[in-house]
């Protein structure tokens, strides 16, 4: 979550709700394989969902999804941190 583009494409797909990589590209000032990069590193971190999941896509349309409950859990944490708890 210490990613900006990261942070933007949460952001992004928060207030879109689910969408395909092409929705989100139209949303943000990035390259598609820089934007690949960045949902794949955030699907396999929990933060966001895709459907179809991962090995059974073949071609079809994928639509993320962020994952609000795995983003606070890791935001609790880190506060927790910070606070020397």
């Amino acid at each position: 979550m210490g990613n900006r583009a990261q942070a933007n494409v949460l952001r992004q797909l928060a207030i879109l709700g689910p969408s395909t990589i092409g929705q989100l590209q139209a949303e943000l000032d990035i390259g598609r394989p820089s934007l690949n990069r960045h949902l794949e590193t955030l699907e396999d971190d929990g933060l966001i969902e895709t459907d179809p999941p991962r090995g059974v896509r073949q071609g079809r349309d994928v639509t993320y999804t962020v994952q609000p409950r795995r983003i606070r859990s890791l935001a609790r944490t880190y506060l927790d941190y910070v606070e020397g708890n």
